[in-house]
């Protein structure tokens, strides 16, 4: 997994080195802020290292639902930008 980065696009800055979660999909991505760069308008480029990421959380999600007869939160979706994964 090395060398692996997203690249998000975001209304807020983040700090160099902040620790994020990023969900897309059926995947989550672990990993810290490399560099934040504002864009054009209200917008800033962040790149993020991935060190780890996790897929199949809606297969998580019903089998806890299943074990603990808990609901299922509804699902978020957050825009990726095109040529995320450099």
């Amino acid at each position: 997994m090395d060398h692996k980065r997203l690249i998000l696009e975001t209304t807020e800055p983040l700090p160099i080195s902040t620790v994020v979660s990023v969900e897309h999909e059926d995947v989550l991505f672990l990993g810290e802020v490399l560099s934040c760069r504002v864009t054009s308008g209200p917008a800033w480029n962040v790149e993020i290292k991935v060190a780890h990421f996790l897929t199949g959380l809606q297969n998580l999600m019903a089998l806890r639902k299943g074990l603990l007869g808990e609901g299922v939160p509804s699902q978020t979706f957050h825009s990726i930008p095109p040529g995320v994964f450099n």
